[in-house]
């Protein structure tokens, strides 16, 4: 009894004591938890990639299956057969391993693996002291940690040579398998190199690893571990390792990837693959028109999962800049964002598809745009106006909207390069006069696909979604959608024959100024799909054989073989809000319409006075080709006060503008043409150049004057008292 109370006293004491200690020297594990590598995966988690940790090691975790496999079998025969059994400390190892570092010239160890995890947590020099502190930090480990979660600390911190840290980060570098995909033999190598690592690790992939597994193997059947045929097989086994670089099958995307740990991705390797060689094909094809980068991307519209990133031709073509990212660089969208500016239009209810619009020329302040062609078709249903991508009509159509425009729609989007006032860009909006990645426009063209309804597309297959913005109506997107997918096969010459064959896919084309950025953007109910081509330097691309580079004739042969390889697509629905109307397709009806035609409409919007559509330039358009004699004849019209009060229209010279001429030339031959145009009823105007005496004129009849060198102050007056005045510049060199 007397015995019994002294050892229950000093049970107690010690325990007393090592509740102090541990409550003064608390455990700190921080450090075996160290910065972990990347590993990225695809939509069929299959691994595509796999990043250093940012300190700069392969550091991968060990998954929980693999501790119930041969792996843990192994590991614990080979390093502590008795883990299972002992608190922290193997008493019978120390006893066993001073007797024989005593009396004998070789040392050995009596580490457990929890007093290896203990050492792994300071490393520093193996003294005595040193090792008390990594026995009272084993039994520290034992009490706040499971036997498994002392094991995947060993696991996961163990050397395995260089910057290789962890047993499944080896088996990857050394095997380019998972830990549950080793081979008996696989694993008894593996568990050999923390023993020595530097002399142990394979240094290349001829390195004879069999005689290393075979001594360990036999050391566990020895002790009975491992049963002789299944020792048998192992030995026999002839094992070799498959040293390679890090898997990174999507360069450009790893490096936008900053987590650790394991990242799932809705990448489809197939047709990431598949889309990459069609993109390297197609910027070989047009070299020659000093074209030497091309991107793509994929997005799947229901989900806005990104199915495929192409960001360059080629990551490692360092020639011309494959590392940069083009599907995030700023690239001119050329005529792609005019469908917006009509489905916009649609809405409010400045057109419907077949009511005609008015390609004229503009004036506006000092801008004037035009045309690809450098022509004007005057009158042109919306749908024509559209599908020839013609400028004037989706320039007056965004000003018709005003604070509905264009800019106010990409403003709800959020794009990123959208960072000054609506003011700065002015109408050169609507053609492209925006820096946008093409990442940012699919998304744009995937809104059309889905209805209106706005999100942001992601290469992470489960982010948490955000609530999709509904920025335009179903029934907007479906008419513009069937404007596009319509276009005239004219247009396209040899690039039909390979569209014919194709289903119904809407497309729009881009072409930036000087052709530097060409691209065509498509999309189904399924997929939306971008290609760009280019140059990351921003050099310009050049005629080839006499042909201009163009979206259409670069780009978008790229985009059909793409839809190709995505297979069979459907179309969209029918709104229910769609219906068919009988409208004047007159672009502004003067009295009786003069055409009626039956239209595919929006049921609930009826189309606004055309006030606003009669602007100066067309009101000069239609005395220059006849309809009217003079604005007399609108009298009747509900919009003529509106009309009749527009300050005359300087067509010539243009606003701002600086014009220039031989000074060898005779004053004759550089006189400039003056034009202006007057909606009194009285066509008298009268011209004041500077300070000079005024010229009479008659409204619409150009007159020639030389202007000297320098700036001049422009006015036209009309009978009404109302003048318009314009600056221009003329140089003589």
């Amino acid at each position: 009894m007397k015995y019994t109370k002294q050892i229950l006293i000093s049970v107690t004491t010690v325990l007393l004591l090592f509740y102090l200690l541990h409550y003064l020297f608390p455990l700190n594990t921080a450090r075996l938890n160290k910065p972990q590598s990347t590993l990225i995966y695809d939509n069929s988690k299959h691994l595509i990639a796999l990043k250093l940790s940012p300190d700069g090691f392969l550091r991968v975790p060990i998954k929980k299956e693999a501790l119930n496999s041969n792996v843990k079998k192994i590991v614990l025969a080979y390093e502590d057969q008795y883990f299972e059994q002992h608190f922290g400390v193997n008493h019978f190892s120390i006893v066993r391993a001073l007797w024989f570092n005593l009396t004998n010239q070789g040392k050995i160890g009596a580490s457990t693996i929890t007093m290896q995890v203990a050492r792994m947590m300071h490393n520093k020099p193996r003294t005595l002291s040193q090792k008390l502190i990594e026995m009272f930090q084993a039994f520290q480990l034992e009490w706040q940690y499971t036997k498994d979660e002392i094991l995947t600390f060993y696991l996961n911190n163990a050397p395995y040579g260089g910057n290789v840290e962890g047993f499944a980060s080896a088996s990857l570098k050394y095997f380019q398998l998972e830990p549950s995909s080793l081979s008996l033999s696989q694993i008894a190598y593996l568990t050999s190199i923390p023993k020595n690592p530097n002399a142990n690790r394979p240094k290349s992939n001829s390195k004879n690893l069999n005689p290393i597994k075979n001594k360990l193997l036999k050391r566990i059947k020895e002790i009975g571990l491992l049963e002789k045929e299944e020792y048998q097989r192992a030995k026999e086994e002839h094992i070799t390792v498959n040293i390679q670089n890090l898997p990174n099958k999507i360069p450009h995307l790893t490096a936008q990837i900053k987590e650790q740990g394991q990242i799932y991705t809705s990448i489809d390797m197939r047709i990431q693959s598949q889309v990459q060689k069609l993109i390297s094909e197609g910027v070989k094809e047009v070299k020659n028109f000093n074209i030497h980068n091309a991107t793509a991307i994929i997005i799947e519209n229901k989900s806005m999962n990104i199915v495929a990133y192409v960001a360059s031709q080629d990551f490692y073509d360092r020639q011309y800049g494959g590392q940069n990212d083009g599907l995030k660089a700023l690239v001119s969208p050329g005529s792609t964002l005019k469908p917006f500016v009509y489905a916009r239009a649609l809405e409010e209810g400045l057109i419907t598809p077949l009511k005609k619009v008015f390609d004229v020329p503009m004036f506006i302040n000092g801008y004037k745009p035009m045309n690809y062609s450098k022509e004007y078709l005057g009158e042109v249903t919306a749908t024509e106006a559209l599908q020839l991508s013609l400028n004037i009509p989706a320039v007056e159509l965004d000003r018709l909207l005003k604070d509905k425009s264009l800019f106010s729609l990409l403003q709800k989007t959020q794009i990123s390069s959208l960072t000054r006032p609506k003011s700065y860009y002015g109408s050169s909006l609507t053609l492209g006069g925006l820096g946008l990645p093409l990442k940012e426009n699919a998304e744009l063209f995937a809104m059309l696909a889905n209805g209106g309804a706005y999100q942001q597309a992601s290469y992470l297959k489960n982010r948490k979604k955000e609530k999709p913005l509904q920025l335009l109506n179903p029934e907007a997107t479906y008419l513009v959608s069937n404007i596009l997918a319509d276009a005239p096969r004219l247009s396209f010459s040899a690039t039909w024959g390979q569209m014919k064959s194709m289903t119904k896919v809407a497309f729009k084309t881009g072409t930036s100024a000087h052709a530097k950025d060409m691209l065509t953007i498509g999309y189904t109910p399924k997929y939306t799909v971008a290609v760009w081509y280019g140059n990351f330097s921003g050099a310009a691309s050049k005629k080839y054989q006499g042909k201009h580079a163009t979206g259409l004739k670069i780009a978008s042969p790229t985009l059909f073989k793409i839809f190709k390889l995505l297979g069979q697509q459907t179309w969209f629905q029918q709104p229910k809000g769609i219906v068919k109307k009988t409208i004047c397709q007159d672009a502004i009806q003067l009295g009786v319409c003069k055409q009626k035609i039956q239209d595919t409409v929006i049921e609930d919007v009826d189309l606004k006075n055309e006030c606003n559509t009669m602007r100066a330039e067309v009101l000069s358009y239609l005395q220059k080709q006849g309809s009217i004699q003079s604005i007399n004849e609108l009298k009747s019209h509900s919009c003529y006060a509106k009309w009749k009060a527009y300050k005359p229209l300087i067509t010539s010279p243009i606003h701002q503008k600086t014009y220039s001429h031989n000074i060898l030339l005779p004053k004759s031959m550089k006189e400039s043409k003056l034009e202006c145009f007057s909606f009194e009823e009285k066509s008298k105007v009268y011209w004041r150049i500077d300070n000079n005496e005024p010229i009479i004129s008659s409204s619409g009849k150009a007159l020639y004057h030389y202007l000297s060198p320098g700036k001049h102050q422009i006015s036209c007056l009309d009978e009404g008292a109302k003048m318009r005045s314009i600056e221009v510049t003329v140089e003589e060199i």
